[in-house]
């Protein structure tokens, strides 16, 4: 543990959120806040014990639980805090993620696992604190060749951290592959985005690759390196990608290369270039990033997903299937459903709910926690009377 053990005292009626397992505690809710900044212990008024976490006034989030019984933050404690993230993702193949923040109760830290490569990312000031302890603890129970930080991201921004992007530990290759199903990416991880690969798409790519047939065609919109138009190619249908970034296509094009298979790319922003294309595709995949960070931006962030969805319905062949992905906490499964009414209410399109889908098991939705749900997925069918 670093440094003593700070008292923090939670207003009376907020220690709810604490003992439901809610580990973030913000600034209204503490009724005596410490001095100094540091490891911390939550009690409720009356002196009660309620959390263990770290304390920073500095950051959005002043307060975030790691454990909710009595004890240390040392090497032990997160050596049991990975151990058993690792237990969890077993079976999961060489690539996958291996810690998904508070949902595994390490609140700020992200690390996705590539083979014998881990790529992390650090989110916010408790955990970058804490470095020291933890990521001893990491590389014993896990045992990677190499580690390389992608802490570049708008959270870790928000907390009034510097960027931190490099090797940590070991050797690790200038270009990552990165393998799924039989694919494999060469992935720049300078270059790239976030940790190097959205593996949190990975069921989707595969219930994908299941629903497509020879001789469809395919529009892959924020295709990123690929993972669904490879995959329309190598079923053997025909393939447009859509991205506005050129390094993630050349990754696409060096993979569609190894695999001697062929996909069409287009560079450019995704609303112009929609615009531009005539249809039908049989499946047109838009997952769009992050488009609202804050609830106030969501009314904008729906009416340009309404426009971009209008588009792809215009470009989607008869019967043929839309699949619109958010992975935005605030952006919930009814807007998603609100947008894609609107705009097959312009285009007076009949759709169905063919299937809804969320984020995979090694991204874990906690109960407790809304904001661990953050992937929503849904495949809509043109449906025609």
């Amino acid at each position: 543990m670093l440094g003593p053990v700070l008292r923090l005292v939670v207003k009376a009626g907020k220690e709810r959120k604490l003992r439901n397992f809610y580990p973030n505690l913000y600034r209204d809710e503490i009724a005596a806040p410490p001095e100094g900044v540091g490891v911390a212990e939550a009690v409720d008024a009356e002196g009660r014990f309620l959390a263990v976490g770290y304390y920073d006034p500095r950051s959005r989030v002043p307060f975030r639980a790691f454990r909710f019984d009595p004890g240390p933050l040392n090497r032990a404690f997160f050596q049991g805090r990975f151990a058993r993230a690792l237990r969890r993702r077993q079976g999961l193949g060489e690539s996958h993620r291996l810690v998904h923040g508070e949902a595994d109760g390490l609140p700020g830290l992200v690390v996705d696992r590539f083979g014998e490569v881990l790529v992390l990312q650090v989110r916010s000031r408790g955990m970058e604190a804490l470095r020291e302890v933890w990521l001893p603890a990491l590389l014993e129970v896990v045992a990677p060749k190499g580690v390389y930080e992608r802490s570049d991201v708008e959270a870790r921004r928000q907390e009034g951290l510097p960027e931190r992007v490099g090797l940590v530990y070991g050797e690790v290759p200038e270009v990552l592959e990165v393998e799924e199903d039989g694919l494999r990416f060469p992935i720049p991880l300078a270059l790239a985005q976030k940790t190097g690969y959205y593996l949190d798409q990975r069921e989707n790519r595969r219930l994908f690759e299941a629903m497509v047939r020879p001789g469809e065609r395919v529009l892959d919109v924020y295709s990123y390196v690929g993972g669904f138009a490879l995959r329309a190619a190598r079923k053997g249908a025909y393939a447009l990608a859509v991205d506005k970034d050129l390094e993630a296509l050349g990754v696409l094009d060096q993979a569609a290369l190894r695999l001697g298979l062929r996909v069409d790319i287009r560079h450019g922003e995704a609303l112009p270039t929609l615009r531009g294309l005539e249809g039908p595709f049989h499946h047109v995949l838009l997952d769009p990033p992050t488009l609202v960070k804050r609830p106030e931006e969501l009314p904008a962030m729906k009416r340009h997903l309404v426009d971009l969805v209008r588009e792809a319905l215009r470009l989607l062949a008869e019967e043929g299937f839309l699949w619109l992905s958010s992975c935005s906490y605030h952006l919930r499964l009814e807007d998603l459903l609100e947008v894609a009414r609107r705009a097959a209410a312009d285009l007076g399109r009949r759709l169905r709910v063919h299937r809804v889908t969320y984020q995979p098991e090694d991204h874990p939705w906690s109960l407790h926690i809304p904001e661990s749900l953050y992937l929503k997925t849904l495949v809509l069918q043109d449906d025609p009377l």
